[in-house]
């Protein structure tokens, strides 16, 4: 950590505070969290080896992954349990923030931050992110000119033709919901007609709609399988690349002026507004979004894309960093993407009925 903000967290004083119905221990705080548990509990025993606060963990399964925590802080918004909560999934963050679950951040603290990444409102922080990408198998498709370069190649027939298939997980979780919401929010018809093909597709076996994105990774990754590229993220995909497969690449979509540009989902921490301890949970959300922990997810196995400038990530080629810069990120107006969070819900569903 950088020592400046690690004098900087030792400065600050605990508080003892009473709320709710009885009195709380000043020397704890109360922390939600929907990110992968190898990750963030490391990082939460580093907040509480550096200022002896400890942190109360509340993590979630994958199968709940940024559905659960959610649902939990909507239902304890007269009684909050929570003090922070750490999300990998910015658009249920954001309708949080819009249900007045979460508190106005810290004078300050968002400036570090570009202002592409700014909570308009001023309610959470984004920060390290995960980018919506191809990973390609090669051996499959040796020529670079038969890769795809927009989402819509999922679709491709040429592929099928070829003797493969595509692949994808089902929009009805995770970074694919989202990916969906984003998409459907920008173009409800074009991206209505898009998920109907693609149901259409895994009826007749041309794509192969999976239930998470590491089955996409892993099928993509076994050259038996077939499946000669998959959309996932670069956290699964990452997983791939550093157990050195030389049969895999990264094609980042719609990066050029003519596209979309690649969406990136971010990390985003807020304050629960009314949380039993809000000194101490000032002082963990000022360590969760520092640079330090903006490093270390970097440097971690889900090599998450850090959003400020100047934070070093790890020396891997086949990855890219620096958006605006290694590629284009999408333009996404989050807070609309937030209000729509389960307007398309049920209509996903009926598309794709969860597969196994």
């Amino acid at each position: 950590m950088q020592r400046a903000t690690f004098l900087s967290l030792l400065l600050l004083a605990p508080l003892a505070l009473v709320a709710g119905c009885g009195s709380e221990d000043s020397s704890s705080v109360t922390l939600y969290c929907g990110v992968d548990q190898d990750q963030s509990r490391s990082i939460a025993k580093q907040f509480t080896q550096a200022t002896s606060v400890a942190v109360d963990y509340h993590g979630e399964t994958e199968a709940m992954r940024s559905v659960g925590l959610p649902k939990r802080l909507m239902g304890e918004r007269q009684r909050p349990r929570a003090d922070v909560y750490w999300s990998n999934e910015i658009m249920h963050m954001v309708h949080l923030c819009k249900s007045g679950v979460m508190a106005p951040l810290p004078k300050g603290l968002a400036e570090d931050f570009p202002k592409a990444w700014r909570d308009p409102n001023g309610r959470y922080i984004a920060f390290g992110a995960r980018a919506r990408v191809f990973l390609v198998n090669k051996e499959l498709l040796p020529d670079p000119q038969d890769w795809p370069s927009k989402v819509e190649d999922l679709l491709d027939p040429k592929y099928a033709a070829m003797g493969f298939a595509t692949s994808m997980a089902e929009p009805l979780t995770g970074t694919t919901y989202t990916h969906a919401v984003a998409l459907l929010t920008r173009d409800e018809p074009g991206a209505k007609a898009f998920f109907e093909r693609m149901a259409a597709a895994r009826e007749k076996g041309t794509m192969k709609v999976v239930s998470s994105n590491g089955r996409v990774m892993r099928a993509v990754s076994d050259s038996a399988e077939k499946v000669c590229f998959g959309l996932t993220d670069t956290d699964d995909s990452y997983i791939a690349l550093t157990e050195k497969n030389p049969n895999l690449v990264l094609v980042y979509p719609d990066d050029g002026e003519a596209g979309l540009g690649t969406l990136l989902i971010p990390n985003t921490a807020a304050l629960v507004k009314g949380g039993p301890h809000p000194a101490e949970a000032e002082r963990l959300l000022r360590w969760l979004v520092s640079a330090s922990v903006e490093e270390t997810l970097a440097a971690s196995r889900s090599a998450q894309i850090p959003l400020r400038e100047g934070v070093p990530t790890p020396d891997e080629k086949r990855m890219r960093w620096r958006p605006g810069t290694d590629f284009r990120a999408m333009e996404v107006d989050w807070q609309a993407v937030g209000e729509n969070a389960d307007r398309w819900r049920d209509w996903l569903t009926r598309v794709f009925k969860p597969v196994d």
